[in-house]
């Protein structure tokens, strides 16, 4: 009698525990992430994730799948849909990818970086729904102005978007080099050449002219200066045309003469050298002979100043 009871309990215990079932420790992989869980088996992968409270959206998967059924512990993983935002430069589109990384939504979508391309993310960073993926190509524009030279690294249509995201103004008579509409392209060097433009006045000396004028009343070979030669001014006023601070150029737009200029007069002589004796000299002599005897007799002699003397001979 005993041992029937004994059998008896024995056979209920056995239909107890088989109506509890069992409990394992089941690892769950979700974003990355894993944890482990006590579940009851047999139960499903779908059943399992409700007991741990983890909710699943409309395209999310699991491995195994939601109506496996598990006996035994066995792991599962959360596979979720993530929308991405994927920006290449200026041009934007929405991706979604199953779970992974970034490294796989790359692989996935044929995205290969380049040298001069850098990403706002790692490539073994989790994939997260709502995610913004941002891919910058590095143009290395170089930009000279106003004293300086900048590095641009980011994308422009055009020189002249460039400058307006820099902030840059250009005057009237300022230089662009390449022009406004030259596409931006690695490597491009730009350079803003401030131009002005000023004038200026400044007073400039006129040379006198030397005249040469014949005088009979001095004699040939002699020169006399008659009137002293004077130096004219002229105001002259430029236009400056100023680079960066610095003379490039200056054109002359009109000249105006403040004093004129004194011209020298030489007297130059034409007179004929006398080839007489200078000072006083005899310029007629007459013989007057003796009546009585002509051997003798006397010279009547003439000079320059208008003197007369006799002589006898």
């Amino acid at each position: 009698m005993k041992k029937l009871k004994v059998t008896v309990l024995m056979l209920l215990l056995v239909t107890v525990l088989a109506a509890c079932g069992k409990k394992a420790e089941i690892t769950i992989t979700d974003k990355g992430v894993t944890t482990t869980f006590e579940a009851k088996l047999p139960n499903t992968v779908e059943a399992i994730l409700a007991e741990a409270q983890i909710t699943l959206g409309a395209e999310d998967v699991t491995e195994p799948s939601l109506q496996t059924e598990l006996s035994d512990a066995a792991p599962i993983k959360v596979l979720r849909m993530n929308t991405i935002s994927v920006v290449i430069d200026d041009e934007e589109k929405t991706v979604k990818h199953l779970d992974g990384t970034v490294k796989d939504l790359l692989k996935d979508e044929n995205i290969t970086l380049n040298e001069a391309q850098s990403m706002n993310v790692k490539e073994t960073d989790q994939l997260k729904d709502g995610m913004k993926l941002e891919i910058v190509t590095k143009y290395d524009v170089e930009l000279t102005y106003d004293g300086k030279t900048e590095k641009a690294a980011a994308k422009y249509a055009n020189v002249e978007e460039l400058l307006k995201d820099y902030g840059i103004t250009l005057g009237q008579d300022d230089v662009v080099t390449p022009e406004l509409t030259a596409e931006v392209k690695p490597g491009l060097s730009v350079v803003v050449q401030r131009v002005t433009y000023k004038e200026e006045k400044k007073d400039e000396e006129i040379p006198f002219e030397t005249e040469r004028k014949d005088d009979s009343s001095i004699t040939k070979g002699k020169e006399v200066t008659d009137t002293e030669g004077e130096n004219g001014v002229k105001t002259v006023t430029w236009k400056v045309k100023m680079v960066d601070g610095k003379e490039e150029s200056r054109e002359q737009v009109s000249e105006e003469v403040t004093k004129e200029p004194v011209n020298e007069v030489i007297l130059v002589g034409t007179k004929e050298k006398s080839t007489k004796p200078a000072g006083r000299y005899e310029t007629e002599r007459i013989a007057v002979p003796n009546c009585a005897d002509g051997s003798h007799g006397y010279y009547e002699i003439h000079y320059s100043d208008g003197s007369v003397e006799y002589v006898e001979y």
